[in-house]
């Protein structure tokens, strides 16, 4: 099963494990979101992924 996470822009990143998708959206949030990235901890992703 994939593992995603759905930014509030609606950006969606998918990948095969939690690391995967974490570091996925990280990358999104540095680049589009950037004021939001310290605000938003490692932990704090994991509890926004989702299983497809």
């Amino acid at each position: 099963m994939a593992k995603l996470i759905r930014c509030e822009c609606g950006f969606v990143v998918r990948g095969e494990t939690d690391e995967d998708v974490v570091g996925a959206i990280r990358s999104h949030i540095a680049s589009d979101h950037p004021a939001l990235l310290r605000s938003v901890s490692p932990e704090d992703l994991l509890g926004w992924i989702e299983v497809e």
